[in-house]
């Protein structure tokens, strides 16, 4: 088996944690009785999916939203409840990039929007003080709506390895979805699972930190 060179994590619920229902949960607030019918449209026209690789604007998907059902939301409203999925992203987290740094080449590889993009950078500043959060902690940074490519689908990891140049058997992505993983072992790349609530850090330090091969 081939060394480990190259490390790709997922964003939510890897290394950031996330509160998967808030989004739901919040905009049934504030549909109130419409709720059904503006989920059932908005899976429809796949405004979700059209977001996340940059087939719409952030003012399209707003108001996609905004009248999706019934009496219109606030624009406020629905920023509110688009970026209540986030929690945090702890301290340690970010120490273990930087020490993964230090022997391997590290990527991210998100499923990602511009509004949620944008709360990132502005918490990253706001609550850690870091304004550079992309450069200092990855070598590569590969968001679905910037790159107009989504997993599970098998061309954006195509796309990763190819831009990257990282050969497939020395890379190791992490995943919190199973479909995601799988698919990343499609094309050759070494997927390991990682169910959201457990600590990546603490999973990253008994593989790559602890041993100098991938033991898992």
């Amino acid at each position: 088996m081939q060394p480990v060179k190259n490390i790709i994590f997922d964003f939510g619920n890897v290394l950031f944690d996330l509160d998967l229902p808030a989004i739901e949960r919040n905009l049934k607030f504030y549909f109130g009785e419409n709720f059904s019918a503006a989920k059932e449209k908005l899976f429809r026209e796949r405004i979700f999916e059209l977001y996340e690789v940059g087939g719409l604007s952030t003012e399209e998907f707003v108001d996609a939203i905004r009248f999706a059902a019934g009496h219109p939301l606030e624009k406020e409203q629905v920023i509110s409840a688009w970026n209540s999925i986030f929690l945090q992203m702890p301290r340690e987290r970010f120490e273990m990039l930087l020490r993964l740094r230090e022997q391997y080449n590290v990527f991210l590889l998100s499923n990602i929007n511009d509004l949620h993009a944008a709360w990132i950078d502005d918490y990253m500043m706001r609550e850690h003080g870091i304004g550079d959060f992309q450069r200092r902690y990855f070598d590569g940074v590969y968001y679905s709506h910037l790159i107009r490519l989504r997993k599970p689908d098998r061309e954006i990891y195509e796309y990763i390895l190819a831009d990257a140049e990282l050969v497939p058997e020395e890379t190791v992505f992490f995943d919190d979805l199973e479909a995601n993983v799988e698919a990343a072992k499609a094309v050759g790349i070494r997927g390991i699972l990682h169910p959201a609530g457990k600590k990546i850090e603490a999973v990253v330090a008994r593989i790559f930190l602890e041993s100098p091969t991938l033991q898992t």
